[in-house]
């Protein structure tokens, strides 16, 4: 059994939203739980949002960056980028690409697919939609709560990454971060708040084949394994997102 967890970033001053399918062929709700209880939340009320502020609750960025962690080392991710202003349009693209990443990636044939509230907003629509796409022992569940549905919370966080490095690709951010502890540098070092979340996250995405015990430098190819540019984007934008995710380094960073 396989799940996919949907959740989306909408970034409407820079023109697009990226929505994270983030795959796993476990339940990660104990995992997650685990997370919230260790650093002093209530796994039945608290919820990471990345759009939480951590200034005033410094535990929020430690819950973060463990579930980086569980992202990482469980999961895999395809994203998925749409114009802003087609919002309306988002969670009928994600079929699409749900169903292009279970091909392209030969998955289990047997999955759960649960979509974050507000992708559709006719049930009847997005029940044709998935009908017509002819999926095989792929079972769906829209307007979901993240609270309950704990992988969603993922999917935000990587939605949410995502998003920032492509702004930054875009220089839409250029705020300066010390890189800190296990990210390759010295710890004290400058690096551009986009390539810092950046930088774990690219191992997680589908792609054409790399492993982890690669001895190898690599660059490889993520669209289609784990990318799909809608074609409501316009040439720009499509050609902007293909430079930031259609292949990814994925060789030392020392």
């Amino acid at each position: 059994m396989g799940y996919f967890y949907i959740d989306d970033s909408v970034h409407n001053d820079a023109g697009f939203i990226i929505a994270a399918c983030v795959y796993t062929k476990n339940d990660l709700t104990s995992e997650i739980d685990i997370i919230i209880e260790k650093h002093g939340y209530d796994k039945n009320h608290f919820e990471h949002k990345s759009g939480a502020s951590y200034s005033r609750d410094s535990n929020k960025a430690k819950v973060r960056d463990d579930l980086e962690l569980l992202l990482t080392h469980y999961c895999k991710l395809g994203v998925v980028v749409v114009p802003s202003d087609r919002r309306e349009e988002l969670g009928f693209e994600c079929i699409k690409a749900i169903k292009a990443f279970i091909n392209y990636n030969e998955l289990d044939s047997a999955n759960e697919v649960h979509f974050d509230q507000g992708h559709f907003t006719s049930m009847q629509k997005a029940r044709a939609a998935i009908d017509s796409q002819d999926f095989t022992n792929t079972d769906f569940f829209l307007e979901q709560d993240s609270k309950l549905i704990k992988g969603i919370q993922l999917a935000d966080l990587a939605a949410h990454t995502a998003s920032i490095n492509f702004k930054s690709m875009l220089g839409l951010i250029t705020k300066i971060v010390k890189s800190g502890e296990n990210s390759g540098y010295d710890p004290n070092s400058d690096m551009e708040l986009g390539f810092e979340m950046w930088s774990t996250l690219r191992y997680s995405f589908f792609n054409e084949g790399y492993t982890l015990d690669s001895s190898n430098d690599s660059n490889v190819r993520v669209e289609p394994f784990g990318l799909y540019v809608s074609d409501l984007c316009s040439d720009k934008l499509q050609e902007n997102a293909r430079q930031a995710f259609a292949s990814v380094y994925l060789g030392c960073i020392h």
